[in-house]
């Protein structure tokens, strides 16, 4: 009877750890779950985990300016404060 119950705890121990340590997505190695976000180090994006394989991501707009302007961003701020701006 130990053994029966011993077995038992393995496989609700196993099967709970599946769901707790699940990863939906992968991005570049990195792993995250569904409704996590994760911004890559050095890029100014954003990647949500929607639920399994599935990925949106976030980038910065376009800009443009008509007057000579310098464009600075400042990427150890987070998304999406790190997009470029133009100072003028």
């Amino acid at each position: 009877m130990k053994s029966v119950t011993f077995v038992l705890c393995l496989l609700v121990l196993g099967a709970h750890s599946l769901l707790v340590f699940a990863v939906d997505c992968e991005i570049g190695g990195h792993q995250f779950k569904t409704g996590e976000k994760y911004t890559p180090e050095g890029r100014c994006l954003q990647y949500t985990c929607k639920g399994p394989k599935q990925v949106t991501a976030l980038g910065c707009p376009a800009i443009a300016s008509l007057r000579p302007c310098k464009m600075e961003e400042d990427l150890s701020k987070p998304y999406p404060g790190c997009c470029p701006k133009f100072n003028c």
